[in-house]
């Protein structure tokens, strides 16, 4: 793995460092999971100074992972650090609206490659025939004879999620898998249940309102023998896809305009193993939206500023065209 050697010096000598590890917007179990798991680590080499940053928000779907934070997790927080570590993020649009000062080391540790505009690191850890981040920082635990019960359940945790609960792993997933599991004496059960969804009835009735606008604005598109299905909704736009997916679609588009530009895409796992990559087609539509995109084959995202319209469009010519080429 590219990069760990640099990142294992730099960590020998960086006890009396300061640190910032950060996550993506709206942070999933896999990027704050990791950096909960990576901050365990560094308190473990007896660096005192330590903050996990997120941008905007944390996903329903993390919540329950700050119970095993051991340091602050702040949201948009202000960057004093001598060092910044960005987990699972491929691009600094990403990390809006933090900004990184110029003179701090940056350490990335992601699955994702960023082709268009990547961040400029110091140390890059990148390896994206992994299905998840938390998978690389097992790894580079392994080779930093770090061995934590607490940390590997934040990693557990972005393995299962990143993974769509295994549908989505390899072979590199389940020997991680194997092996976390044989060294520790771990339940999946305990998981699954740290990455049940937090919610109260408020953003539960937030949540179904959404769902049902975004049934409602829906646009049914027929490609051959496949159904695409279009929506624009002002919030929970992955939850508006797996519905569309669960409605009948084989593949979702859902965008939103609200604070800028997000776009979610979902596709059937029959469409993935003919070779769809829904990420690929996100990267490309990140300079449309001027912003950035990516994400698993059959589940991706961007974000960005603009242009929700003609980003959309480019998405269904690029779908479009695979299921030609497929058929």
């Amino acid at each position: 793995m590219k990069g760990r050697l640099k990142l294992k010096r730099f960590l020998q000598r960086s006890q009396g460092k300061s640190f910032l590890l950060l996550c993506h917007h709206n942070a999933d179990p896999d990027s704050l999971g990791s950096a909960i798991a990576f901050a365990l680590y560094l308190k473990s080499i007896g660096v005192e100074n330590v903050r996990i940053g997120v941008a905007q928000s944390v996903s329903s779907y993390a919540k329950r992972l700050l119970t095993l934070s051991p340091v602050p997790v702040e949201r948009n927080p202000i960057v004093e650090e001598n060092v910044v570590v960005i987990f699972d993020t491929s691009s600094l649009e990403q990390l809006e609206p933090i900004e990184i000062p110029r003179g701090k080391t940056v350490i990335v540790i992601d699955h994702h490659t960023e082709k268009e505009k990547p961040i400029r690191a110091d140390i890059a850890v990148v390896d994206s025939s992994r299905t998840s981040t938390a998978e690389i920082v097992w790894e580079l635990f392994k080779y930093l004879s770090f061995y934590d019960e607490k940390a590997v359940k934040a990693l557990l945790a972005g393995i299962v999620t990143d993974t769509a609960n295994f549908r989505f792993a390899n072979a590199k997933t389940f020997k991680a898998l194997s092996e976390i599991l044989e060294r520790f004496p771990i339940q999946m059960g305990e998981i699954f249940q740290l990455v049940a969804p937090v919610s109260d009835e408020n953003i539960d009735q937030a949540k179904r309102t959404a769902i049902l606008k975004a049934c409602q604005r829906m646009e049914i598109r027929k490609f051959r023998r496949y159904i695409i299905a279009v929506s624009k909704v002002s919030a929970y736009e992955s939850l508006a896809c797996k519905t569309f997916l669960n409605l009948g679609a084989d593949i979702a588009v859902v965008g939103s305009e609200k604070k800028g530009v997000r776009i979610s895409a979902r596709a059937k796992e029959n469409l993935v193993k003919k070779g769809l990559h829904l990420g690929k087609i996100m990267e490309k539509v990140g300079p449309v939206i001027d912003g950035s995109g990516g994400g698993h084959a059959g589940a991706a995202g961007a974000n960005g500023r603009k242009n929700l319209d003609e980003a959309i469009k480019l998405i269904l010519k690029e779908i479009e065209r695979f299921l030609r080429e497929v058929d």
